[in-house]
């Protein structure tokens, strides 16, 4: 999954700066022939379009996710009470669709439609699995993940048919139990333990992201990050002279149709190390800095195995917490912690 930050600063619902306790996740299909993501930005990101604003809209070109507001902040996309709980996504929609009324449409070009709709799906259960990750959502749990028409079922939302309406005119054979089952399994099973951690440590995270790079080293080369192998590779397909990488930073796919003329570059391993916390109220974030929302937990006065270091603001350095490191989402600053 490639995931851009595109924040709508100048929309009336970002300004007003009202945030949330993420309960959920509802998913939405525009409405409407653009499968730009950017056309939406654009025109969004105004002072004048006080009507609505979302959490993030995927692109049907590229499957390239557009972050446009913070995950915790109030949206205005679902019409209802949801807006007070879940973070709202707009799928991109085919070209080629002509709608006829409410939300029937024709199609004058099939195949491209459903390759527009298959990626944006692919996309969405990534993100999702990531946004289930960050917030401790269960996706099978009653009410956690929905569409826009779910949400009117419920009584939670407009009286909106999407995003089962599009899937369900161009024949793709999904079902909102059925993006719900596929955002489980992205997720993989293994749940980190909260306790005291001990001193052992995997040789790599399976459950990491696969970054489609140049060469390691080159972090701003990276075309996106990505859950599911395949759809890395299938980005390193695209692009002549990238490989993909996996979390340690060594090569797991290089296409044998890239021209790249560097040479097998030499990673320096990244080896875990222990800390000792000496306070009692050191805030495990979400991520590396001060910007990222809490988890709500301290670590208390102990031991515990660092398995990733990232810089923050300024000179400080964040910690990655052996426990957190499935989901990546626990990390410390070393500014409180001694080194042993």
């Amino acid at each position: 999954m490639k995931l851009v930050e595109s924040i709508l600063t100048k929309n009336p619902c970002y300004k007003a700066g009202k945030k949330i306790t993420v309960k959920g996740l509802m998913l939405h299909s525009v409405g409407c022939p653009q499968p730009s993501a950017a056309v939406f930005i654009k025109n969004w990101n105004s002072a004048d379009y006080d009507r609505a604003c979302v959490h993030g809209f995927i692109d049907g070109n590229d499957g390239t996710v557009y972050q446009t507001l913070p995950w915790n902040h109030r949206g205005w996309h679902g019409g209802g009470s949801s807006n007070n709980t879940h973070i709202g996504v707009e799928m991109c929609e085919p070209a080629c669709i002509k709608y006829t009324g409410g939300s029937t449409f024709t199609c004058s070009d099939i195949t491209t439609a459903k390759a527009v709709a298959k990626r944006t799906y692919e996309a969405a259960v990534e993100l999702f699995a990531m946004l289930c990750d960050t917030y401790n959502l269960d996706p099978l749990a009653d009410g956690v993940i929905v569409s826009h028409a779910e949400g009117h079922k419920r009584g939670i939302a407009s009286n909106h048919g999407d995003p089962e309406h599009l899937w369900k005119q161009l024949n793709m054979g999904y079902t909102m139990n059925g993006f719900r089952k596929a955002v489980k399994n992205a997720m993989g099973t293994d749940t980190p333990s909260d306790n005291e951690e001990d001193i052992s440590y995997p040789e790599k995270l399976t459950s990491g992201y696969y970054r489609v790079r140049k060469t390691w080293s080159d972090k701003k080369s990276q075309l996106g990050a990505y859950r599911v192998l395949s759809n890395a590779k299938a980005k390193a397909d695209e692009n002549s002279g990238y490989s993909v990488f996996s979390d340690d930073g060594k090569v797991v796919y290089s296409p044998s149709n890239n021209k790249t003329e560097e040479k097998e570059e030499t990673v320096t391993k990244f080896e875990p190390y222990r800390v000792r916390v000496s306070i009692t109220n050191l805030n495990i974030r979400k991520g590396p800095g001060t910007n990222f929302g809490k988890v709500g937990q301290y670590t208390g006065k102990g031991v515990f195995t660092i398995v990733e270091e990232a810089d923050g603001s300024g000179a400080t350095k964040w910690g990655l917490l052996k426990s957190y490191a499935k989901n990546r989402n626990g990390w410390i600053s070393l500014d409180y912690a001694k080194r042993l």
